[in-house]
């Protein structure tokens, strides 16, 4: 059977955080398994964590120069075409700086099924998918292609397969000492964690800390000082346990948007704070469902504060379990399979 070409494109970075890679990464996983499909990364430089993963997977990636254009994103997409010559090219582009005359300049080859995700930006989807996760997906007003099908809220939440394999019921996770999780994500260029780690080393109660940052995070050393040798407090660079870090915790303190949607399939309560203006809408909707509380704005944010509130939900098991069972009804983890499913039928008929 000859294999279809899958092209992502796709950055991670402090300036756009992780998650765009990441739930690209999770459809490519199935992709690359299903033995139909030959898997592409078209990206800036990425960490090397994230190298690492792209070759676990067998997959081929090739990176363009840091600050290209859109305009060089699409040469070097057809540059690819030409090498493939494939009756079919299936490209997912997962980029905020793409504007409409970017798909419709893709939509013009005749082999290629364009899919792309999306966090709710105003501008035209000549494309076969749109994705977007996001709880209030549903709501926005989309100006897409005639044929385009929507594929709209966390029934398409992009779970990977590391993350997949450690889900169990909120009732089931067990730890002597209660489990703090703190990930800011690659975003925090500001340093906010370090509030965090401020919030937790003067304790005077027994609980453990772990703190997930990026290896080229810019706040590191100030991070080391701070935790000295603390026995409770834990820093962890890109670590390759990262999943098990989700899964062990009883409360987790994030603020990117990928994380938000593994600790719930996880069934990991949380607490979240904003990085910026666009997320405090989205985290308002996760704490209006109760599956989050919602902190405010990192900027904000006070060492007091987080210590307040890790206290309070420390006092309450049973209000932090019965969130982690509505976080889990809410994210099953099929989303990619579903997306994947549509894809290989739209193939097939187009094949026919």
């Amino acid at each position: 059977m000859q294999t279809v070409p899958i092209i992502f494109r796709c950055d991670a970075s402090s300036e756009v955080g992780w998650g765009h890679f990441r739930r690209c990464y999770a459809l490519a996983e199935i992709a690359q398994q299903s033995g139909r499909f030959r898997v592409y990364f078209l990206s800036r430089a990425l960490p090397k964590a994230l190298k690492k993963k792209i070759s676990e997977i067998h997959s081929n990636s090739q990176f363009i120069e840091e600050g290209s254009s859109v305009e060089q994103d699409l040469a070097t997409l057809h540059s690819m075409f030409d090498m493939m010559t494939r009756k079919k090219i299936v490209v997912c582009i997962d980029q905020n700086n793409w504007t409409s005359e970017c798909f419709s300049n893709l939509k013009q080859d005749s082999r290629v099924l364009l899919l792309s995700f999306d966090d709710g930006l105003k501008r035209h989807y000549d494309v076969d998918f749109l994705i977007n996760q996001n709880l209030d997906a549903d709501k926005i007003a989309y100006s897409t292609s005639e044929n385009c099908a929507r594929l709209l809220g966390p029934k398409y939440v992009m779970i990977r397969e590391e993350v997949q394999t450690l889900r169990q019921h909120p009732t089931e996770r067990m730890a002597e000492n209660f489990q703090f999780f703190v990930c800011l994500g690659a975003a925090d260029k500001w340093g906010y964690t370090l509030r965090a780690i401020e919030a937790v080393r003067k304790a005077s109660i027994k609980f453990e800390t772990h703190i997930v940052v990026s290896s080229e995070w810019p706040h590191l050393d100030a991070a080391k000082r701070l935790i000295g040798n603390h026995p409770r407090v834990h820093l962890y660079e890109d670590p390759s346990f990262f999943p098990q870090l989700l899964a062990r915790a009883d409360l987790a303190l994030v603020g990117g948007s990928m994380i938000t949607y593994e600790l719930a399939y996880l069934g990991v309560p949380m607490m979240t704070v904003a990085l910026n203006a666009e997320q405090a809408t989205v985290w308002q909707s996760w704490a209006t469902r109760g599956i989050s509380e919602h902190i405010g704005s990192a900027e904000s944010l006070t060492p007091e504060f987080i210590f307040e509130r890790l206290l309070y939900w420390m006092e309450r098991d049973q209000e932090l379990e019965d969130r982690g069972i509505a976080a889990q009804k809410l994210v099953d983890g099929r989303g990619k399979f579903r997306v994947l499913e549509r894809v290989s039928k739209a193939i097939n008929l187009n094949d026919r």
